[in-house]
């Protein structure tokens, strides 16, 4: 009995034979498993049991977003408990008791109650996010510039892909989103300017500001600026608290979306 989960067919439970069936069945865009070449087997909490029984402290945590681990019991209790609950699994935008619930707490839980939040929509991924949050910033500000920084990573669809900072998944890819502006980001240890520490944390911020009100920078006023407040591809790097208050008062004093 497979309790309704699906078998793989074949008898080789091997790291190897699981990652070269997926070399056949998955197309070169795969990524991690090149770095990482096991078969997940089972996962719970920071560890993973790779098919051949050997376990593995996950630093990598799903990039970023399983921040309470694998298979959390609350999680998995709340899973199961939708799953026999007889409720939709899928209704496009349609709304139901559990998204209902899920809105209200979501937007309870953000900061300055009493702003008028509202969801823009409800998607799978990331880079979902990023590409509505791009034509929500040039439907509303009627502009078409956007500012992104080295060292960015925001997904790998056509518009995420040219925020991105590395040029390696780019290079291949013709015509990508115009309009798209790249400044230096803050880094303690390689700082972009050579200088480092709060004198290039104050240089960085001197540039975006003239960057941004000099009618001699050859840049239009953007539409939006993207950037993490804490950059994940490009070396787990901080911002400094007084670059980002630095580009919130730009962004803020010229109608610019953050």
């Amino acid at each position: 009995m497979n309790n309704g989960l699906l078998q793989s067919t074949t008898s080789q439970k091997t790291n190897a034979n699981y990652l070269d069936r997926q070399s056949r069945f998955e197309s070169n865009v795969r990524s991690y498993p090149r770095k990482l070449p096991l078969a997940i087997a089972k996962a719970h909490g920071v560890w993973v049991t790779d098919v051949e029984g050997t376990t593995y402290l996950d630093c990598l945590a799903g990039a970023g977003t399983l921040a309470l681990g694998h298979n959390h019991e609350a999680i998995m209790a709340s899973l199961d408990s939708f799953l026999t609950s007889g409720m939709p699994m899928h209704t496009l935008d349609l709304t139901t008791a559990v998204k209902d619930a899920f809105s209200e707490t979501l937007l309870s839980l953000l900061p300055g109650q009493g702003r008028d939040y509202c969801l823009q929509f409800c998607g799978p991924s990331g880079a979902d996010a990023v590409e509505a949050a791009i034509k929500l910033a040039k439907t509303a500000t009627g502009r078409h510039n956007i500012i992104s920084f080295s060292g960015a990573y925001h997904g790998m669809t056509h518009g995420a892909l040219a925020l991105t900072g590395n040029t390696a998944p780019k290079n291949a890819v013709t015509n990508l989103m115009p309009g798209v502006q790249f400044l230096p980001y803050p880094h303690e240890y390689r700082c972009p300017l050579g200088i480092g520490g709060e004198a290039g944390t104050e240089a960085l911020s001197y540039y975006f500001t003239q960057f941004i009100e000099d009618v001699e920078s050859g840049v239009s006023l953007p539409a939006a600026v993207i950037l993490e407040a804490v950059q994940g591809e490009g070396g787990v790097n901080p911002a400094p608290a007084a670059w980002l208050r630095q580009i919130r008062e730009v962004t803020r004093k010229h109608g610019i979306l953050l």
